[in-house]
């Protein structure tokens, strides 16, 4: 697996970046230590934690890792019940956070703290004292952002937070990043990890004939989550996309990735649930002629 700059850092992270979504619920320490084996044995260094991951961090702290894993986290929300949730940027709130991931996850530092959200009620000055404390202890070596339109990152940057990456969700079927933050990020030298590279699932084709029964789909609170994109639209882009895999002699997974590589994306995340379905995305290493590129383009 490439790994490539994240954005005009140092930091060097894999192309393929692997998702924690369902650690603690379906996926439990057993399966995430065999799924974070595969894919560190195939190159793979990006771990990325959800917001409010408290199953997710906890199942990761019970993991042997290697040193050369970089832990995504994030921080900005809080869900102190299922029903009630707090968002916010401000010093006590950011600090406090990051010390309970440290510990939950056992670690020393996080790589990349991303900002889960943008805080138009507190002024960017404290946000960025609060990351300049983080950086000066050593607790967090990088920031990125997460749910900022263009100008929003532009603001961070300009209040003097060192902005590294956005993390935003973009795939075949979801381009809306296209239309304000990709140009603001590539203009910013920020690097782009794509959240949900794989349509949700949906571009892996598991839906074709049907709802798998072990599928997010079929699972209650993940329903409406998927269901967003079995509607005719997304069906016309995978029926592209199926036209293009079987052209190339590749699946529909490869595909979307390829797309994602071809448009400059740093790291697309998968939250693969077993290792079989890891293993399909891992190798992955299509690369797109600009012709069919642009017919995919074109379709979604």
């Amino acid at each position: 697996m490439k790994q490539q700059r994240l954005g005009s850092t140092g930091l060097e992270v894999s192309e393929v970046g692997l998702g924690t979504f369902e650690w603690g619920h379906r996926v439990d320490a057993a399966v995430a230590q065999r799924l974070v084996d595969e894919y560190v044995g195939a190159g793979g260094n990006l771990i990325e934690l959800p917001s409010s991951g408290v199953h997710a961090a906890q199942v990761l702290s019970q993991l042997r890792l290697s040193e050369e894993i970089v832990l995504v986290a994030r921080v900005g929300v809080s869900m102190s019940e299922p029903s009630h949730i707090e968002v916010g940027l401000g010093r006590a709130r950011i600090l406090d956070q990051v010390d309970s991931l440290l510990r939950t996850t056992a670690r020393s530092h996080i790589d990349v703290l991303i900002l889960d959200v943008f805080d138009a009620d507190v002024d960017r000055a404290e946000t960025a004292s609060a990351i300049d404390t983080l950086l000066t202890l050593g607790k967090i070596r990088y920031v990125g952002v997460s749910h900022h339109a263009g100008w929003e990152l532009a603001e961070m940057r300009g209040a003097g937070v060192p902005i590294a990456c956005a993390l935003t969700e973009y795939s075949l079927l979801n381009r809306e990043a296209e239309n304000d933050l990709l140009p603001a990020a590539n203009y910013a030298g920020v690097g782009l990890i794509a959240g949900a590279s794989l349509g949700r699932g949906v571009l892996s084709d598991k839906y074709r004939r049907g709802t798998p029964q072990d599928s997010r789909f079929a699972v209650g609170e993940l329903t409406d989550y998927v269901g967003a994109y079995l509607d005719e639209r997304s069906t016309r882009v995978l029926a592209g996309v199926r036209k293009a895999a079987a052209a190339l002699g590749v699946t529909t997974a490869d595909i979307a990735l390829a797309f994602n590589r071809y448009q400059g994306i740093t790291s697309s995340l998968v939250s693969a649930r077993t290792p079989e379905q890891l293993s399909q995305v891992v190798s992955s290493e299509v690369e797109l002629e600009p012709e069919i590129a642009e017919v995919l383009d074109q379709i979604s």
